[in-house]
């Protein structure tokens, strides 16, 4: 497939720097990656049947339900939340229920419930909710498709929801779940993942895929503005995120790595940098070339089994943002937003690393911290976010394995050091972008640049927190840790 190349569909067009490929030709993926070297097994199939994008394709969903095997007369449930949405000057989820109950289906809702700030979460509770819903049906008798209209959260939910579902009734059908998403904010959409809280932290787990995702432009370019704003966000991770799991690799801190994957995003930074003026008056061009990233960014860390493609640095930072929320009395501010503001963070740490890393001058021995010392110095910084200790628990029961495994490869980081300037070094410099150009994309289409300019505002304080521990919260090796054991602040 050509990288420059011209896309019209339903009204919408892109031309100039474009995507190896669109994911509605799910075929052409499938087939090239089936093509890909895969001597260990490794990748996975993408198990989406259907993509569709447009102006108009949220009409199409009575069809898409039918294509996927449901036919007219069964249950069918919604997960949604109370967000008022719009498509057009029409109110959207009574629009989509009328579309439902007009095509012949026994349509019912989930209304998912909000905290004191009008948020949903994604939390085990609110699936289970979304279970029960599914196993309940209409008169007694089990849903046969769960829809997510919503945005990340909606769609990790229903997601996970459809995914026990199967797994507590292997002699049922599998049920069909379609995707329609509300905004163009995550990668959540086409990922066969989803992030839920556990003790107030965000993990990612395996999940399942749509059976099909319906994006409507109408929707998406209705969304309020800082929605689109935080997908941009979350697309800018692929330019540091894929360092991170490089550096993992190089360290031996991962047992698998693989650029499958960054074949789906490559150009992705001439792409965004020639649209971001489109992204931001929220044309349905630049509303498409938005959905394209979001999407081969799920499909991306799907086929590795893993978010390491897309998530690294800035998303930690994120994540520790919204474990701290609750402790400052304030709402979360939009992930992708955070992701954006954090991706420029990790660019500018990783720049000062490439420039200044003297692998000579590197004290080995004090690289590797006392386990016990590190244990307490967890619980303390936590405490003040959660007094039960529960989080620091959670956190250390993941971060003491990471500590673990890089004492045991202390050998490849002393290589890692050896070959730094002939061989680490260049590949870093290749995977990572500079903080100019992430800014220049984010600038361009009015995206968040500082904490300042999130909604809620964040201090610096919380920031710093953030960005300083970060990397405490999960297994996966990050830019974080290799500066923490280096001493560098």
């Amino acid at each position: 497939m050509t990288l420059a190349r011209t896309i019209m569909k339903g009204g919408e067009s892109m031309a100039g720097a474009t995507f190896p490929f669109d994911p509605v030709d799910l075929a052409g993926l499938k087939d090239w990656l089936a093509a890909q070297n895969d001597p260990r097994g490794v990748l996975r199939p993408v198990d989406i049947n259907e993509i569709l994008i447009g102006p108009g394709m949220l009409l199409d969903l009575p069809a898409v339900l039918q294509r996927a095997g449901v036919e007219r007369g069964a249950n069918v449930q919604l997960v949604i939340d109370e967000t008022p949405m719009l498509r057009d000057d029409v109110d959207l989820k009574p629009f989509v229920r009328e579309l439902l109950y007009v095509a012949g289906y026994h349509e019912s809702a989930y209304h998912l419930e909000e905290d004191a700030y009008g948020q949903v979460h994604a939390d085990f509770e609110s699936v289970e909710g979304a279970l029960w819903g599914l196993e309940e049906g209409f008169l007694g008798r089990p849903a046969a498709a769960i829809i997510a209209l919503g945005s990340g959260t909606v769609t990790d939910i229903a997601k996970h929801a459809a995914y026990l579902y199967d797994q507590k009734h292997p002699d049922r059908p599998r049920i069909v779940f379609i995707c329609c998403p509300t905004a163009n904010s995550v990668t959540a959409y086409a990922a066969n993942m989803a992030v839920l809280l556990k003790d107030g932290v965000k993990r990612t787990i395996p999940s399942r895929y749509p059976d099909a995702i319906v994006c409507d432009l109408r929707v998406l370019a209705c969304a309020p503005k800082e929605m689109t704003m935080a997908g941009l966000g979350d697309c800018c991770a692929r330019f540091v995120a894929y360092g991170d799991w490089y550096l993992a690799s190089a360290l031996g801190m991962v047992d698998f790595y693989s650029e499958v994957p960054l074949a789906l995003l490559n150009n992705l930074d001439a792409i965004l940098l020639e649209h971001a003026q489109s992204i931001g008056q929220r044309t349905y061009a630049g509303e498409a070339v938005v959905t394209r990233a979001l999407l081969l960014a799920g499909i991306a860390q799907s086929i590795v089994n893993m978010s390491a493609p897309i998530s690294g640095t800035e998303h930690v930072i994120s994540h520790v943002l919204d474990m701290i929320a609750g402790h400052y009395s304030r709402s979360l501010a939009l992930h992708g937003a955070q992701v954006g503001v954090g991706t420029l963070t990790a660019a500018t740490l990783y720049q000062r690393f490439l420039d200044n890393f003297d692998p000579s001058a590197v004290n080995i021995a004090a690289c590797y911290p006392n386990d016990g010392l590190l244990k307490r110095y967890m619980r303390h910084i936590f405490h003040a976010i959660d007094p039960t200790g529960a989080m620091a628990r959670e956190c250390w029961s993941d971060y003491s394995k990471k500590l673990a495994l890089w004492r045991q490869n202390r050998a490849q980081f002393e290589q890692f050091c050896a070959h730094w300037q002939t061989e680490h070094r260049p590949k870093l410099a290749s995977l990572v972008r500079g903080p100019e150009v992430v800014r220049r994309i984010l600038e361009q289409a009015g995206a968040p640049l500082s904490i300042s300019a999130l909604e809620p505002p964040i201090s610096q304080q919380e920031y710093d927190f953030a960005v300083r521990n970060g990397h405490f919260i999960r297994q996966r090796f990050v830019l974080g840790d290799l500066l923490y054991f280096l001493g560098w602040e």
